[in-house]
């Protein structure tokens, strides 16, 4: 019976390992190929899963390009816009000046979405066999931090000083900054947001947790997807556009990397990025 078992595991074997593809597939990596140089049934598995995989993958980045191009031909139009309502403020009557507020504050909401799109686009469109940098964690978290933390006491952080990982520096830091700017904003007042840093094996942990009221167990699996939102962060002044975690993911996954998301036990939220070790 044992030795039946053996085969039938061996005889599953390429069955296991197109829906493994299949399943890395659903998770946006469309690179990972299986053997299709079989005259058989599994043979012609393969080589579906391999076409639908180059399929997806040309359109994923299709439309990673597509949204990069609006993004750079708005830019310019919501500069000179910019600049064209500064002027208007220093010469409008006091009674215009609330109006043009609002008209600098729609503004600057389309320059945000602009550099998001631009951000997002820029991290998924990166050549998987780029070359990554040694990278030294606790320096570039302190700039990022520097930038984003909000004021004394807001944002901690422990991580080793020689700490380093295989990485692109700007896409990190960009990752790291989205991660800590949205914990502020969501859970800021609920006690300080700590930034973390491990070794495990052959990788290094990067940790951003903090003490607010987390999110529905039931979007965990769908942050970072692009423009999801939960529910609660759909205000003007809290939600964005629903792209901060996207580029976090896009970023980290240019590096090689993976990152995950959890609620914390009582309460708080965490972002996990594993990167490899250098």
């Amino acid at each position: 019976m044992a030795r039946r078992r053996r085969g039938g595991d061996r005889a599953l074997g390429p069955f296991l390992v197109a829906a493994d593809a299949q399943h890395h597939a659903l998770e946006g990596r469309f690179d990972t190929r299986v053997d299709e140089d079989r005259r058989d049934e599994l043979g012609r598995l393969g080589g579906a899963v391999n076409r639908m995989a180059v399929q997806l993958d040309r359109a994923a980045t299709g439309q990673k390009r597509f949204l990069g191009d609006i993004a750079h031909e708005l830019g310019s139009p919501v500069g000179r816009l910019q600049v064209a309502v500064g002027i208007l403020e220093a010469s409008a009557a006091p009674e215009l000046q609330p109006a043009i507020n609002d008209v600098r504050e729609e503004v600057q909401q389309m320059s945000g979405l602009v550099g998001e799109l631009l951000a997002f686009t820029k991290a998924g469109l990166k050549p998987r066999d780029a070359a990554l940098d040694a990278v030294v964690l606790a320096p570039l978290a302190a700039e990022v931090l520097g930038r984003e933390g909000g004021g004394a006491g807001t944002v901690t952080m422990d991580i080793p000083a020689q700490l380093t990982v295989r990485a692109d520096a700007p896409l990190l830091a960009r990752a790291l900054a989205n991660l800590v700017r949205n914990a502020l904003r969501y859970a800021g007042d609920a006690g300080p947001v700590t930034v973390t840093a491990r070794a495990e094996g052959a990788e290094i942990i990067l940790a951003v947790e903090d003490q607010g009221p987390g999110v529905p167990a039931d979007t965990l699996t769908r942050l970072g997807e692009p423009f999801f939102r939960p529910e609660f962060a759909r205000t003007r002044e809290t939600g964005g556009a629903g792209l901060g975690l996207a580029i976090v993911r896009s970023a980290v996954e240019a590096c090689r990397g993976s990152v995950r998301f959890s609620n914390r036990d009582p309460r708080g939220f965490r972002a996990e990025l594993r990167l490899a070790a250098a």
